[in-house]
């Protein structure tokens, strides 16, 4: 598209050759009065005939496909026509002086603008003077003599102006290329990005500013240096050939990010491409583009620092733990050594977060995990898993002895008090141990088996640590099975209560009966309490169980009542976690409303350890129960820490002397330790008014014996052994209790 008119004024202006110049042109083209005056001799017979050559001269431009397309536009075309018109007037005028030259140096830059290349232009000038040889001769024919010097004056003009529209080509372009030079100097120069010119065997040639800032280098220490200064040697062995083939033209461009060795010895990332210009052999140079990656390095290794690491203490996650075992067992593979995983977790942690809070456990964790970090091998690993769990991987062990003394080391490690919170902590632990290649030959199964180990150490009574057996596994596949039977149990009908009777040791009556849960999985053999309801625990399996344990005990003291028999009290366990869940009285409460079943008829038994664990809260939970009517009883009484001031506080009505202090009492033994414990424990209970119930009453004298002390009430074989609902209702009938 054309210029505004104004601009090309402008620019015409600022190519004006001086005066003489244009003299001097005109004199070398032999530009003479006798010629200007021929000119101006046929100019006013030429010009009511130009609108025809000018109209021949604009069609021969568009027979060619490219010029059409420059001339597409009808604005453009108008414009230039109007420009060759003024310009065609000019031409036999006989005024060559400088508003000519800007004239014709104005039709110049037009078609320069729009496109129309030198070749076409020459060639449009043949084709007007062509044209106009023909019309010369005709309206000469009364001069025939002066048609050549006529016509030879005209192609010195043309001459003259055909070396003024080069000349705005040439110039132009050179403006341009200034123009573009000068952009690319100030884009060169305040890139955002290093940029650098090389030799084509990589010897540094130019650099930007940018580039200089990245290395630290001046632009002189810098051509001074060859491409291999900056980069380690680890990089230059796979530079070195990039080049090679950039040089040689086998390879267009190479990027790559690498470390840059800077002026002050740090090291920096960045990401070099580099483009061969003119790929032919030794003359060709490169262009890089450099660019400084370090931050986003930086936040690539926070990034991948935080995806392998654990946030709270910074130790290993559970993603590069096994990363980590698959290298050590590869290592092992070769050496013929072993890898051990320690497994371990803190024994108690919950009551330390339950009492002291969140906070405070995740300092322990932290001190944890320094600990452990002090304790093992350099080579050796620390991991955090989440909660109070902890892994150590311990590679190239030549043997198993090295993996327990660090176990031990471990342990004695965490039994050192800490100080949190102004509270003294020991967070003792337990270590579960596994052995490539003995316990797995992957870090899965290896994590499985110290798991299981652990879960064994824990089971031995804490606070020391196990390697993992077959035996275990089995154990742990049972474990499990029992587990996922166990959730199913309720809804498939396969739990049942037994009923133990208990007696009144003074008449010899049942008075009541002891409700005690029984599974009975279909086509297998009764599981007994004490294989599951750990795992109930654990699970929290035990909250729905005991809801049904309570209801189903409730509703047969309600039916054993319609059937005739006697108001009979039944007691049911209340278990550890059972006792702590929020909502207790209010679930005793509906399961009392939706069975009928008396409150006082009901009692709960919960064991002294349970109590005393929390016993402000544990009194509270009481009185509200007790509050309701329902009985309430201290089982296994004895057996844990009672303070005789607590247990003053509790709104209890009897005490269970456990089975331990009953199994070995005897008529003649009243000065025997277990008889005296009977003794004080029925003397204590009487004085704060209590009931006392002997449990696991196996013989007569044990019976008589317990009589003798006034004790309240017994169960146990002796008496009967836990039965079904119908058969205890026959025996109450058939009076065939022992007595």
């Amino acid at each position: 598209m054309l210029a505004d008119p104004s601009e090309l004024d402008r620019t015409a202006s600022n190519m004006m050759p001086a005066d003489a110049e244009i003299q001097q042109r005109l004199l070398f083209l032999e530009v003479t009065d006798e010629d200007i005056r021929l000119l101006r001799q046929i100019h006013p017979l030429l010009q009511p005939r130009l609108p025809e050559v000018i109209a021949g001269f604009y069609r021969h431009l568009q027979t060619m496909p490219v010029l059409r397309i420059l001339l597409k536009d009808k604005a453009v075309l108008d414009r230039l026509h109007h420009l060759q018109a003024s310009y065609f007037q000019s031409l036999t005028a006989g005024d060559y002086g400088p508003d000519y030259v800007r004239h014709r140096l104005r039709v110049g830059l037009a078609h320069q603008r729009i496109g129309l290349a030198p070749e076409w232009y020459i060639g449009a000038y043949r084709k007007y003077l062509g044209e106009l040889g023909p019309l010369l001769q005709e309206l000469m024919q009364d001069r025939p003599g002066q048609f050549l010097p006529t016509y030879n004056a005209l192609m010195k003009v043309a001459s003259f102006d055909m070396g003024l529209a080069l000349d705005t080509y040439i110039k132009a372009s050179r403006q341009q290329l200034r123009e573009s030079e000068a952009r690319f100097r100030g884009a060169f120069g305040q890139a955002a990005v290093g940029l650098a010119q090389l030799s084509a065997d990589g010897r540094w040639l130019r650099a930007n500013r940018k580039l200089l800032d990245i290395v630290g280098y001046t632009e002189e220490e810098l051509r001074g240096m060859h491409v291999s200064d900056l980069v380690t040697p680890e990089d230059w062995q796979i530079d070195a050939p990039l080049l090679r083939a950039l040089a040689d033209g086998e390879l267009e461009t190479s990027s790559r990010e690498k470390r840059y060795l800077c002026k002050d010895g740090r090291r920096i990332w960045v990401k070099a491409t580099v483009t061969a210009m003119q790929p032919d052999g030794s003359h060709a140079s490169l262009v890089a583009v450099v660019e400084d990656i370090s931050q986003r390095k930086q936040y690539e290794e926070e990034l991948m620092h935080l995806a392998r690491h654990d946030a709270l203490t910074g130790l290993a996650n559970r993603t590069l733990l096994l990363d980590r075992v698959s290298q050590a067992i590869a290592q092992a593979r070769r050496s013929g050594n072993q890898v051990a995983m320690l497994f371990l977790d803190l024994d108690r942690f919950k009551t330390i977060n339950d009492s002291l809070g969140h906070d405070a456990g995740d300092r322990v964790v932290v001190e944890v995990g320094r600990r452990l970090k002090q304790a093992v091998r350099d080579a050796d690993t620390v991991a955090r898993f989440g909660g109070d769990e902890f892994v150590v991987l311990m590679p190239e062990l030549p043997t198993e002895h090295i993996a327990a003394a660090l176990a031990q080391k471990i342990l004695n490690a965490l039994f050192e008090p800490m100080l949190i919170h102004g509270h003294e902590v020991a967070p003792a632990c337990s270590v579960g141990i596994s052995l490539y290649p003995r316990d797995g030959a992957d870090g899965k199964v290896l994590l499985k088996n110290a798991d299981a180990a652990l879960y064994q150490a824990k089971a031995m009574g804490r606070g020391n640590y196990q390697f993992y057996s077959e035996e275990m596994n089995a154990r742990t596949l049972d474990r499990l099975t029992l587990e996922s039977g166990l959730r199913h149990a309720v809804e498939r009908g396969e739990l049942q209560l037994k009923y133990q009777p208990q007696i009144d040791l003074a008449s010899g009556d049942i008075i009541g009966a002891e409700a005690l849960l029984r599974w009975h999985p279909a086509g297998q053999h009764l599981i007994m309490p004490d294989a599951f309801i750990s795992i109930a625990e654990e699970t929290g399996l035990i909250v729905p169980i005991g809801e049904w344990v309570l209801r189903t005990a409730c509703a047969q003291q309600v039916a054993w009542r319609r059937a005739g028999l006697p108001n009979l009290r039944v007691a049911v366990n209340l278990s550890a976690r059972q006792f702590r869940q929020p909502g207790l009285d209010a679930m005793v409460a509906r399961v009392l409303a939706d069975t009928g079943c008396p409150p006082g008829r009901l009692e709960l038994e919960i064991t002294e350890s349970v109590l005393m664990e929390r016993p402000d809260s544990a009194a509270q939970t009481l009185q509200r129960l007790s509050d309701m009517g329902v009985q309430l009883a201290i089982d296994d009484f004895g057996t844990g820490y009672s303070s005789l001031s607590y247990l003053k506080r509790f709104p209890i009505n009897a005490l269970k002397i456990d089975r331990s202090f009953v199994r070995d009492i005897a008529m003649h033994s009243a000065d025997n330790d277990d008889g005296a414990i009977a003794a004080a424990v029925i003397a204590l209970a009487h004085s704060m008014g209590l009931t006392v119930v002997a449990e696991g009453v196996e013989t007569a004298r044990q019976r008589d014996f317990l009589r003798a002390l006034h004790c309240d009430q017994a169960q146990g074989f002796y008496f009967s052994e836990p039965m079904p609902a119908p058969a205890l209702e026959h025996l109450f009938i058939k009076g065939e209790a022992s007595k």
